[in-house]
């Protein structure tokens, strides 16, 4: 862990109405650590995920990311900062529409201007490293199991060889062994490509094992 911390937030609160979420959060991350953030429903844990990824802003306090202040980024810059992270979705929220290649390709093809035959290539060397095999990559993700679609939407996160990877509650409605399947590849992602990663969780068992170290939000603090 290197002394200055990858991701901070310091002070941080966020209001939805005049619901108080987070009341002066204060966390670290370090580089190549894998932070677990757990808590009950609603009380702020992928509020903190989207303040690391620019995706809200806090009404008080900062939030740094590679040493830059999230909020007051330019669009550009945000979008910069943004290629060098990759998000594991709640339910991997594939577009249903397009088929895997073009899931995991999306923003390889869209902000990095690959071109479909590199973008194919690099779709087969993701699927291939979260367990998948590259045949799959014409299918739409209504032909997969719960626990496939997962491990596309772990592919996609990767696929831009990001720093830093946030995971929403990555084994939600997954069952035990599947859900152990997916435990092991954040920590495989962790030990071969050197990322950091924050991830949220209300699974204990994924949180001790995954977990370098485990933040607990508790009335909107940690």
């Amino acid at each position: 862990m290197t002394p200055e911390p990858l991701i901070r937030l310091e002070k941080v609160f966020k209001k939805f109405g005049d619901r108080s979420i987070l009341d002066g959060v204060d966390l670290q991350v370090g580089q190549e650590e894998t932070l677990v953030i757990i808590g009950r429903s609603g009380v702020g844990k992928s509020t903190i995920l989207k303040h690391i990824a620019g995706l809200l802003s806090p009404d008080a306090g900062k939030v740094w990311v590679e040493g830059e202040s999230v909020p007051d980024l330019t669009e550009e810059a945000l979008n910069e900062l943004r290629k060098k992270m990759g998000v594991v979705f709640q339910y991997a929220a594939l577009f249903d529409s397009l088929t895997v290649f073009e899931n995991v390709a999306f923003r390889l093809l869209r902000d990095f201007g690959l071109g479909e035959g590199k973008a194919r290539d690099v779709t087969a060397q993701k699927l291939e490293l979260v367990g998948l095999n590259p045949d799959l990559m014409d299918l739409k993700p209504a032909q997969l199991s719960g626990g496939m679609r997962k491990r596309v939407g772990l592919a996609r996160a990767i696929a831009v060889d990001p720093e830093i990877i946030l995971y929403d509650e990555p084994t939600s409605g997954l069952d035990p062994v599947t859900s152990e399947a997916i435990n092991d590849l954040i920590l495989d992602m962790q030990k071969k490509l050197k990322v950091t990663s924050v991830v949220v969780t209300h699974d204990m068992h994924s949180a001790y094992k995954v977990a370098n170290r485990i933040a607990m939000i508790y009335d909107g603090k940690i």
